[in-house]
Protein backbone atom coordinates (compact mmCIF):
# COMPACT_ATOMS: atom_id res chain seq x y z
CA UNK A 1 0.00 0.00 0.00
CA UNK A 2 1.32 3.62 -1.29
CA UNK A 3 1.07 6.21 1.34
CA UNK A 4 0.79 9.62 0.53
CA UNK A 5 2.70 13.05 1.51
CA UNK A 6 -0.50 13.77 2.39
CA UNK A 7 -1.09 11.56 4.98
CA UNK A 8 2.44 11.52 6.31
CA UNK A 9 2.19 14.90 6.70
CA UNK A 10 -1.53 14.27 8.76
CA UNK A 11 0.64 11.96 11.14
CA UNK A 12 2.86 13.92 11.26
CA UNK A 13 0.81 17.11 12.17
CA UNK A 14 -1.62 14.95 14.29
CA UNK A 15 0.27 12.10 16.44
CA UNK A 16 -1.98 9.84 14.45
CA UNK A 17 -3.43 8.14 11.45
CA UNK A 18 -6.50 5.90 9.87
CA UNK A 19 -6.07 3.94 6.81
CA UNK A 20 -8.87 2.27 5.41
CA UNK A 21 -9.10 -1.33 3.90
CA UNK A 22 -5.19 -2.15 4.65
CA UNK A 23 -6.67 -5.93 4.53
CA UNK A 24 -9.62 -7.09 3.00
CA UNK A 25 -12.05 -9.73 5.31
CA UNK A 26 -10.33 -12.69 4.57
CA UNK A 27 -7.39 -11.66 5.70
CA UNK A 28 -9.00 -10.64 8.84
CA UNK A 29 -10.88 -13.34 9.53
CA UNK A 30 -7.85 -15.84 9.34
CA UNK A 31 -5.95 -13.99 11.76
CA UNK A 32 -8.98 -13.66 14.13
CA UNK A 33 -9.04 -17.34 13.57
CA UNK A 34 -5.15 -18.03 14.35
CA UNK A 35 -5.60 -16.30 17.88
CA UNK A 36 -8.40 -17.79 19.23
CA UNK A 37 -6.51 -20.72 18.70
CA UNK A 38 -3.30 -19.34 20.05
CA UNK A 39 -5.97 -18.33 23.25
CA UNK A 40 -6.90 -22.21 23.64
CA UNK A 41 -3.24 -23.34 23.29
CA UNK A 42 -2.46 -20.75 26.06
CA UNK A 43 -5.27 -22.05 28.03
CA UNK A 44 -4.58 -25.64 27.87
CA UNK A 45 -0.60 -24.65 28.20
CA UNK A 46 -1.45 -23.14 31.73
CA UNK A 47 -4.18 -25.95 32.53
CA UNK A 48 -6.95 -23.29 32.98
CA UNK A 49 -10.44 -24.07 32.22
CA UNK A 50 -11.38 -22.38 28.73
CA UNK A 51 -14.13 -20.65 29.91
CA UNK A 52 -11.93 -19.02 33.03
CA UNK A 53 -9.66 -18.19 30.60
CA UNK A 54 -11.57 -17.03 28.15
CA UNK A 55 -13.30 -14.54 31.12
CA UNK A 56 -9.96 -13.17 32.46
CA UNK A 57 -7.49 -12.81 29.89
CA UNK A 58 -7.46 -9.53 27.57
CA UNK A 59 -4.33 -9.48 26.45
CA UNK A 60 -1.86 -11.91 24.78
CA UNK A 61 1.65 -10.90 23.89
CA UNK A 62 4.83 -11.86 21.45
CA UNK A 63 2.25 -13.88 18.66
CA UNK A 64 4.86 -13.12 16.01
CA UNK A 65 6.98 -16.00 17.97
CA UNK A 66 4.68 -18.54 18.46
CA UNK A 67 2.59 -18.54 15.25
CA UNK A 68 3.51 -18.70 11.54
CA UNK A 69 1.02 -16.31 10.27
CA UNK A 70 1.58 -13.59 12.34
CA UNK A 71 5.56 -13.99 12.15
CA UNK A 72 4.33 -13.35 8.09
CA UNK A 73 2.16 -10.77 9.35
CA UNK A 74 4.65 -8.45 10.99
CA UNK A 75 7.84 -9.25 8.97
CA UNK A 76 6.57 -9.94 5.20
CA UNK A 77 3.25 -7.62 5.25
CA UNK A 78 3.29 -3.76 3.95
CA UNK A 79 3.04 -3.25 8.03
CA UNK A 80 6.62 -2.76 8.78
CA UNK A 81 7.03 -0.74 5.43
CA UNK A 82 4.25 1.74 6.28
CA UNK A 83 5.79 2.17 9.86
CA UNK A 84 9.41 2.85 8.45
CA UNK A 85 7.83 5.45 5.78
CA UNK A 86 5.63 7.28 9.02
CA UNK A 87 8.77 7.28 11.45
CA UNK A 88 10.88 8.89 8.11
CA UNK A 89 13.05 6.16 8.36
CA UNK A 90 14.55 3.55 6.03
CA UNK A 91 13.95 0.30 8.34
CA UNK A 92 11.87 -0.03 11.44
CA UNK A 93 12.52 -2.68 14.25
CA UNK A 94 9.85 -4.33 16.16
CA UNK A 95 9.43 -3.93 19.48
CA UNK A 96 6.42 -6.29 20.30
CA UNK A 97 2.96 -7.53 19.54
CA UNK A 98 0.07 -8.09 21.43
CA UNK A 99 -3.69 -8.23 21.14
CA UNK A 100 -6.27 -7.12 23.52
CA UNK A 101 -9.68 -7.98 23.33
CA UNK A 102 -12.66 -6.34 25.22
CA UNK A 103 -15.50 -8.26 25.84
CA UNK A 104 -18.97 -6.93 26.78
CA UNK A 105 -18.52 -9.00 30.58
CA UNK A 106 -14.67 -7.93 30.52
CA UNK A 107 -13.43 -4.84 29.77
CA UNK A 108 -13.25 -1.46 31.30
CA UNK A 109 -11.56 2.08 30.56
CA UNK A 110 -7.80 2.17 29.81
CA UNK A 111 -7.03 5.42 31.34
CA UNK A 112 -4.99 8.50 29.14
CA UNK A 113 -1.50 7.51 28.87
CA UNK A 114 1.41 7.41 26.44
CA UNK A 115 3.15 4.31 25.02
CA UNK A 116 6.67 5.56 25.32
CA UNK A 117 6.80 6.13 28.84
CA UNK A 118 6.12 2.15 29.26
CA UNK A 119 8.99 0.78 26.79
CA UNK A 120 12.70 0.21 28.21
CA UNK A 121 14.27 2.23 25.01
CA UNK A 122 15.68 5.45 24.32
CA UNK A 123 13.89 6.85 21.75
CA UNK A 124 10.47 8.68 21.68
CA UNK A 125 9.48 8.22 17.78
CA UNK A 126 8.13 4.74 17.65
CA UNK A 127 4.43 3.81 16.70
CA UNK A 128 2.01 1.33 17.18
CA UNK A 129 0.01 0.10 14.18
CA UNK A 130 -3.79 -0.89 15.75
CA UNK A 131 -5.43 -3.36 13.74
CA UNK A 132 -9.61 -4.18 14.44
CA UNK A 133 -10.84 -7.78 13.40
CA UNK A 134 -14.53 -6.68 13.33
CA UNK A 135 -16.28 -2.80 12.23
CA UNK A 136 -15.90 -1.08 15.58
CA UNK A 137 -18.32 2.04 16.27
CA UNK A 138 -17.61 4.70 18.98
CA UNK A 139 -19.37 2.34 21.63
CA UNK A 140 -16.83 -0.62 21.07
CA UNK A 141 -13.63 0.92 23.13
CA UNK A 142 -12.25 2.46 20.39
CA UNK A 143 -9.15 4.40 20.66
CA UNK A 144 -9.83 8.08 21.78
CA UNK A 145 -6.71 10.52 21.07
CA UNK A 146 -5.88 14.34 22.04
CA UNK A 147 -4.80 15.47 18.49
CA UNK A 148 -1.53 17.26 18.32
CA UNK A 149 -0.55 16.17 21.81
CA UNK A 150 2.51 14.19 20.77
CA UNK A 151 4.29 17.40 20.05
CA UNK A 152 4.58 18.52 23.56
CA UNK A 153 7.15 15.52 24.57
CA UNK A 154 6.76 13.39 27.21
CA UNK A 155 5.12 12.71 31.11
CA UNK A 156 6.16 10.09 33.36
CA UNK A 157 4.46 6.63 33.48
CA UNK A 158 0.32 6.84 34.00
CA UNK A 159 -0.63 4.58 36.55
CA UNK A 160 -3.96 3.03 35.54
CA UNK A 161 -4.86 1.76 39.21
CA UNK A 162 -4.16 5.35 41.31
CA UNK A 163 -3.84 8.11 38.35
CA UNK A 164 -6.85 9.47 37.12
CA UNK A 165 -6.05 12.32 34.74
CA UNK A 166 -8.56 14.86 33.64
CA UNK A 167 -8.32 16.04 30.11
CA UNK A 168 -12.03 17.02 29.71
CA UNK A 169 -11.00 20.46 28.22
CA UNK A 170 -8.97 18.98 25.90
CA UNK A 171 -10.18 18.37 22.28
CA UNK A 172 -10.65 14.88 21.43
CA UNK A 173 -11.53 12.25 18.87
CA UNK A 174 -12.32 8.63 18.70
CA UNK A 175 -11.10 7.03 16.12
CA UNK A 176 -13.59 4.68 14.77
CA UNK A 177 -12.48 1.92 12.70
CA UNK A 178 -13.55 -1.03 10.22
CA UNK A 179 -12.71 -4.48 10.12
CA UNK A 180 -9.25 -4.50 7.83
CA UNK A 181 -8.69 -0.75 8.77
CA UNK A 182 -5.14 0.10 10.32
CA UNK A 183 -4.92 2.98 12.88
CA UNK A 184 -1.21 4.36 13.59
CA UNK A 185 -0.83 5.99 16.72
CA UNK A 186 2.55 8.11 17.25
CA UNK A 187 4.12 6.62 20.97
CA UNK A 188 3.95 10.30 22.58
CA UNK A 189 0.26 10.81 21.98
CA UNK A 190 -2.32 10.71 24.74
CA UNK A 191 -4.64 8.41 24.27
CA UNK A 192 -7.04 5.89 26.03
CA UNK A 193 -9.98 3.10 25.43
CA UNK A 194 -13.35 3.42 26.92
CA UNK A 195 -15.77 0.32 27.92
CA UNK A 196 -16.99 -1.95 25.01
CA UNK A 197 -20.54 -1.89 24.71
CA UNK A 198 -21.59 -2.50 21.55
CA UNK A 199 -19.81 -5.80 19.83
CA UNK A 200 -19.51 -8.92 21.90
CA UNK A 201 -15.86 -9.29 21.83
CA UNK A 202 -13.36 -5.94 20.54
CA UNK A 203 -10.48 -7.62 19.24
CA UNK A 204 -7.29 -5.36 18.30
CA UNK A 205 -4.40 -6.54 16.90
CA UNK A 206 -1.08 -4.18 17.81
CA UNK A 207 2.50 -3.81 16.96
CA UNK A 208 4.87 -1.57 18.12
CA UNK A 209 7.58 -0.75 15.88
CA UNK A 210 10.53 1.78 16.85
CA UNK A 211 13.49 2.95 15.25
CA UNK A 212 16.36 0.45 14.43
CA UNK A 213 19.08 2.12 16.25
CA UNK A 214 16.82 2.18 19.60
CA UNK A 215 19.08 1.59 22.46
CA UNK A 216 17.86 -0.11 25.84
CA UNK A 217 17.28 1.43 28.35
CA UNK A 218 15.22 -0.75 31.60
CA UNK A 219 15.88 1.91 33.83
CA UNK A 220 13.20 3.98 31.42
CA UNK A 221 10.70 0.54 31.86
CA UNK A 222 12.01 -1.57 34.40
CA UNK A 223 9.19 -3.82 34.93
CA UNK A 224 8.14 -4.08 30.94
CA UNK A 225 7.79 -7.66 29.83
CA UNK A 226 9.89 -7.08 27.19
CA UNK A 227 13.20 -6.89 29.45
CA UNK A 228 12.68 -10.99 29.39
CA UNK A 229 13.91 -10.97 25.90
CA UNK A 230 16.93 -8.31 25.69
CA UNK A 231 19.90 -9.73 25.67
CA UNK A 232 22.36 -6.62 25.16
CA UNK A 233 23.77 -4.20 27.68
CA UNK A 234 21.90 -0.52 28.56
CA UNK A 235 22.88 2.01 25.93
CA UNK A 236 23.40 -0.81 23.23
CA UNK A 237 21.11 -1.49 20.65
CA UNK A 238 18.85 -3.93 20.90
CA UNK A 239 19.51 -7.57 20.01
CA UNK A 240 17.81 -8.76 16.05
CA UNK A 241 16.22 -12.34 17.41
CA UNK A 242 13.70 -10.95 19.72
CA UNK A 243 13.70 -7.57 17.99
CA UNK A 244 13.84 -8.16 14.20
CA UNK A 245 14.85 -4.86 12.09
CA UNK A 246 12.67 -5.28 8.34
CA UNK A 247 14.06 -2.66 5.96
CA UNK A 248 17.72 -0.67 4.99
CA UNK A 249 18.90 -0.59 8.27
CA UNK A 250 20.93 2.78 9.03
CA UNK A 251 22.89 3.96 12.03
CA UNK A 252 22.62 6.89 14.07
CA UNK A 253 24.80 8.44 16.26
CA UNK A 254 22.22 10.56 18.26
CA UNK A 255 21.59 10.16 21.58
CA UNK A 256 18.79 11.32 23.16
CA UNK A 257 18.10 11.77 27.26
CA UNK A 258 15.69 9.80 28.91
CA UNK A 259 12.59 12.38 30.38
CA UNK A 260 12.02 9.92 33.68
CA UNK A 261 13.26 6.58 35.02
CA UNK A 262 10.83 4.42 35.39
CA UNK A 263 7.15 5.07 37.32
CA UNK A 264 7.48 6.73 40.86
CA UNK A 265 5.35 4.85 42.75
CA UNK A 266 7.22 4.58 46.45
CA UNK A 267 5.87 1.71 48.20
CA UNK A 268 2.14 2.42 47.25
CA UNK A 269 0.20 -0.21 45.54
CA UNK A 270 0.48 0.32 41.71
CA UNK A 271 0.04 -1.02 38.66
CA UNK A 272 3.57 -1.69 38.50
CA UNK A 273 4.04 -3.81 41.72
CA UNK A 274 0.14 -4.93 42.11
CA UNK A 275 1.26 -8.87 41.89
CA UNK A 276 4.34 -8.84 44.12
CA UNK A 277 2.37 -6.51 46.97
CA UNK A 278 -0.49 -8.88 46.53
CA UNK A 279 1.60 -12.17 46.58
CA UNK A 280 4.13 -10.97 49.42
CA UNK A 281 0.80 -9.58 51.49
CA UNK A 282 -0.52 -13.74 50.71
CA UNK A 283 2.43 -15.45 51.80
CA UNK A 284 3.31 -13.25 55.00
CA UNK A 285 -1.00 -13.46 55.85
CA UNK A 286 -0.73 -17.11 55.47
CA UNK A 287 2.79 -18.12 56.94
CA UNK A 288 3.83 -19.97 53.40
CA UNK A 289 7.41 -20.40 52.15
CA UNK A 290 8.27 -17.78 49.40
CA UNK A 291 9.03 -21.01 47.66
CA UNK A 292 5.78 -22.13 46.81
CA UNK A 293 3.60 -21.11 43.64
CA UNK A 294 1.11 -19.05 45.59
CA UNK A 295 -0.88 -18.51 41.83
CA UNK A 296 -1.40 -22.45 41.26
CA UNK A 297 -2.45 -23.10 44.99
CA UNK A 298 -5.08 -20.42 44.99
CA UNK A 299 -6.79 -21.87 41.34
CA UNK A 300 -7.26 -25.00 42.87
CA UNK A 301 -10.88 -24.88 44.03
CA UNK A 302 -10.08 -26.68 47.69
CA UNK A 303 -7.08 -24.78 48.84
CA UNK A 304 -8.21 -21.62 47.86
CA UNK A 305 -11.08 -22.25 49.66
CA UNK A 306 -9.20 -23.29 52.84
CA UNK A 307 -7.43 -20.20 52.32
CA UNK A 308 -10.80 -18.04 51.71
CA UNK A 309 -11.93 -19.06 55.10
CA UNK A 310 -8.58 -18.84 57.32
CA UNK A 311 -8.33 -15.08 55.92
CA UNK A 312 -12.13 -14.35 56.46
CA UNK A 313 -11.68 -15.39 59.85
CA UNK A 314 -8.35 -13.48 60.73
CA UNK A 315 -9.75 -10.20 59.05
CA UNK A 316 -13.28 -11.03 60.27
CA UNK A 317 -14.88 -10.46 56.51
CA UNK A 318 -18.79 -10.56 56.02
CA UNK A 319 -20.49 -13.13 53.71
CA UNK A 320 -20.77 -10.65 50.88
CA UNK A 321 -16.58 -9.92 51.45
CA UNK A 322 -16.15 -13.71 51.77
CA UNK A 323 -17.54 -14.09 48.10
CA UNK A 324 -15.28 -10.91 46.79
CA UNK A 325 -12.13 -12.54 48.29
CA UNK A 326 -12.81 -15.81 46.56
CA UNK A 327 -13.52 -13.95 43.33
CA UNK A 328 -10.29 -12.03 43.30
CA UNK A 329 -8.18 -14.42 44.23
CA UNK A 330 -9.31 -16.45 41.69
CA UNK A 331 -8.86 -14.26 38.83
CA UNK A 332 -5.48 -13.30 40.10
CA UNK A 333 -4.19 -16.72 40.03
CA UNK A 334 -5.30 -16.83 36.63
CA UNK A 335 -3.61 -13.46 35.59
CA UNK A 336 -0.55 -15.04 37.95
CA UNK A 337 -0.52 -18.28 36.05
CA UNK A 338 -0.87 -17.08 32.55
CA UNK A 339 1.90 -14.03 33.11
CA UNK A 340 4.53 -16.74 34.46
CA UNK A 341 3.61 -19.20 31.21
CA UNK A 342 3.60 -16.54 28.40
CA UNK A 343 3.07 -12.72 29.67
CA UNK A 344 -0.61 -12.91 29.42
CA UNK A 345 -2.85 -10.70 31.57
CA UNK A 346 -5.60 -8.90 32.50
CA UNK A 347 -4.85 -5.13 31.47
CA UNK A 348 -7.47 -3.63 33.54
CA UNK A 349 -6.18 -5.09 37.10
CA UNK A 350 -9.95 -5.26 38.41
CA UNK A 351 -8.74 -8.53 40.34
CA UNK A 352 -6.16 -6.52 41.85
CA UNK A 353 -8.17 -3.72 43.00
CA UNK A 354 -10.54 -5.35 44.15
CA UNK A 355 -8.42 -6.78 46.64
CA UNK A 356 -6.71 -3.63 47.55
CA UNK A 357 -10.03 -2.64 48.90
CA UNK A 358 -10.98 -5.60 50.78
CA UNK A 359 -7.83 -5.15 52.79
CA UNK A 360 -7.10 -1.61 52.50
CA UNK A 361 -3.78 -1.94 50.77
Amino acid sequence: MEISKQQIDFYNANGYLVLKNVFNSEEIDNYAKKYMQLRNQFARECNIEIEDYEREISQIRDLWHYDTTFNNLLLKSQLPQLASTLMGQTSARLLHDHVINKTKQNNDDVPWHQDYTYWPIDNPNGLSLWLPFMDLDENAGVLEVIPKSHKKGEEKPVDFINDKLDFSNESTIKLTANKGDLVILHCLTWHKTGKNTSVDNRIAYIALWIPSYSKYQPIHANWHPVNDNVKVKPGEILNDDWFPVVGEYKNSIEEIPLKHFGPDHGDRFTMFNASKKVKSFLLNKLNLSPEIDIWSELYNKDKRNEIVLKLTKQFNFSDTNKVLLDRSLKDMAINGISYNKHRARNVYNKSYVAFKNLFEL
